[in-house]
């Protein structure tokens, strides 16, 4: 029985695969006759030497001059003071060498627990450096500790920093 159905199976398929190669041939087949090509462009001969007049002051006039150093200048707003400046760059070593980790409240004192040049220690709100503490760099002064908001204010060669945790 079951040869009998794989015989009729491989027939039908024999039989469909032969059907299939009669059909007629599509209507797919590309006409080249109808295309345009593109015509050939062929350039002038230009030489080296232009009709431009350069004597021509027409166009001067149109030019907006560019503005001067002090102009410049005075338009900075923030970062260096004087743009063309060589070695104007200062790195604020308070950012790099000040490093906060942690708080401490009390009923009585807000302490801000820090490390400064290999310096471990607590600061608070009355800590100046070089005055009362070596956890600030000389001048540095203690503005305000928010342990709610875990926020340290330094301020420094007047400017205030202000430290998260």
């Amino acid at each position: 029985m079951k040869k009998f159905i794989y015989s009729r199976i491989i027939f039908f398929i024999l039989i469909a695969t032969s059907l299939s190669s009669c059909k007629q041939p599509s209507k797919n087949d590309f006409d080249f006759s109808n295309i345009n090509l593109p015509k050939k462009i062929i350039q002038p001969n230009i030489s080296n030497e232009s009709n431009v007049d350069f004597e021509n002051n027409k166009y001067i006039k149109d030019l907006v001059p560019s503005k001067n150093r002090q102009e410049i200048i005075s338009n900075t707003k923030f970062g260096k003071k004087d743009p063309f400046s060589k070695d104007d760059i200062k790195i604020n070593q308070l950012n790099l060498d000040l490093r906060l980790t942690g708080f401490l409240s009390t009923k009585i004192n807000k302490y801000a627990m820090v490390k400064y040049l290999n310096n471990e220690g607590t600061l608070t709100e009355e800590s100046e450096g070089g005055l009362n503490t070596n956890l600030l760099p000389n001048g540095a002064k203690v503005i305000k500790i928010d342990p709610k908001n875990k926020i340290l204010i330094i301020n420094f060669d007047n400017n205030n920093f202000i430290f998260e945790l």
